[in-house]
C-alpha cells in the first residue's frame, strides 16, 4: 500500500468518525428536548372563580395549572400576572386573552411561544401537561452534577391600576326640625371628581307681607300686630366641590354653596292675612356638605350632613344607580 494511499484511508476514517460522533450528539439533544403533550380546560376547578387574582386593570386573570417540576419558567406576550409554586404543579395566574406561552428549562431548553387552542378566559382554570425527556441512567455513583435552577418566570409590574370613569346619579331626601327636603345628586370622576347636590322642601311661595323680630315687632309698623299662631318653614340649598375614591365601592365627598332656611309667621285675620318673615329664625348664605356615597354592583347609597352658615343643620341619604 503506498504512502498516498495510506493518507487517504486516515482522512476517511477521521471524517467517518467525526459524522458518527456528530450524529450521536444530535440524537441525544433531540432526545433531551421536551413538549405538551396535553392542554384542556377545567370546567369543574372554581380555583380562579373563588380567590381571583387581578391583573393592572383589575380584570380577573385564568389560571393554567402546570404539571411540571418548579425548575421551569414561563413568560408569555401580556405577562405572568402571579406565579404559585404546588406540589406537583405550577399555578400561573395570567391575563385573559392570552394565546401564547413560553416554556424554558435550565436543561432541556426552550419551547417558544406555543399556541393554546384559543384565548384564554377569565376566572376559568386549565391544565397544561409536558412530556418530558426520560432522565439519563448514572453509569458513575461518585460523579456529581450540579445544575443551576433557572427561574426567569416574567412578572407583570405593578402598575398603578387605571380608574374607569364613574357617573353616579342619586336621589336625596333630608330631614330636619320641620320637615323634609327632596333633591337630586351627580358625582363624576376616577380617582378624583366632583360632585353637585341641589335640594329643597318643594313648598311653594308664602304670600310674604315683610319682616319682623322674634318679638314679633313687623319693620315698619307702629304696633305689634296680631298673628294666629302658624307657622310656615321654606327650605333649599345647592352644593358642590370635590368627591374622592377611596376604594373599589366608598367615595368621600365635600363641598361649599349657598342655601336659604325661611320661618314665617303668620298674621291674624284681623290684621289682613299673609306671612311676616322671622329674621331672627331665619338664615341665608354659605352653605356647607360633606357625606359618603357607598357602591353595590350598579346600586349607590349616600349619606350626609349640610348645614346653612353652621346655623341650621340637617342629615340626608339617599339612593340612585351607577351609570358607569
Amino acid at each position: 500500500m503506498t504512502l498516498s494511499s495510506l493518507h487517504l484511508h486516515s482522512s476517511l476514517s477521521r471524517l467517518l468518525a467525526w459524522l458518527t460522533l456528530s450524529l450521536c450528539c444530535v440524537c441525544m439533544a433531540r432526545a433531551q428536548q421536551f413538549s405538551v403533550s396535553g392542554f384542556r380546560a377545567l370546567p369543574n376547578d372554581i380555583s380562579a372563580f373563588v380567590h381571583p387574582v387581578r391583573d393592572n386593570n383589575t380584570n380577573a386573570c385564568a389560571l393554567i395549572k402546570v404539571q411540571a417540576s418548579s425548575d421551569f419558567a414561563f413568560s408569555t406576550p401580556l405577562g405572568i400576572v402571579r406565579r404559585v409554586d404546588k406540589v406537583g404543579e405550577i399555578w400561573l395566574y395570567v391575563p385573559q386573552g392570552t394565546r401564547l406561552l413560553t416554556i424554558k428549562h435550565p436543561r432541556w431548553g426552550v419551547l417558544r411561544d406555543y399556541r393554546l387552542p384559543s384565548a384564554l378566559e377569565s376566572r376559568l382554570a386549565y391544565e397544561l401537561t409536558l412530556r418530558l425527556p426520560p432522565s439519563p441512567v448514572v453509569l458513575r455513583h461518585d460523579t456529581v452534577v450540579r445544575t443551576q435552577v433557572l427561574r426567569d418566570t416574567i412578572v407583570t409590574v405593578a402598575a398603578r391600576p387605571r380608574i374607569p370613569l364613574s357617573l353616579m346619579t342619586l336621589a336625596t331626601v333630608g330631614a330636619y326640625a320641620h320637615g323634609p327636603s327632596w333633591g337630586l345628586m351627580v358625582v363624576v370622576g376616577k380617582r378624583n371628581g366632583a360632585f353637585l347636590h341641589v335640594a329643597g322642601d318643594l313648598r311653594g311661595k308664602v304670600d310674604e307681607r315683610g319682616v319682623c323680630s322674634d318679638d314679633g315687632q313687623a319693620d315698619g309698623w307702629t304696633v305689634t300686630p296680631y298673628y294666629s299662631g302658624r307657622t310656615e318653614y321654606r327650605h333649599y340649598l345647592i352644593t358642590g366641590g370635590a368627591a374622592h375614591r377611596l376604594s373599589r365601592w366608598l367615595y368621600l365627598y365635600e363641598g361649599l354653596g349657598f342655601g336659604r332656611r325661611y320661618a314665617y309667621w303668620q298674621l291674624a285675620p284681623s290684621e289682613g292675612g299673609g306671612y311676616l318673615r322671622c329674621r331672627d329664625r331665619s338664615a341665608k348664605g354659605i352653605a356647607a356638605e360633606t357625606g359618603l356615597v357607598v357602591t353595590v354592583g350598579r346600586c349607590c347609597f349616600s349619606a350626609s350632613a349640610s348645614t346653612v352658615k353652621g346655623k341650621y343643620w340637617q342629615a340626608q341619604i339617599g339612593v340612585g344607580i351607577k351609570i358607569k
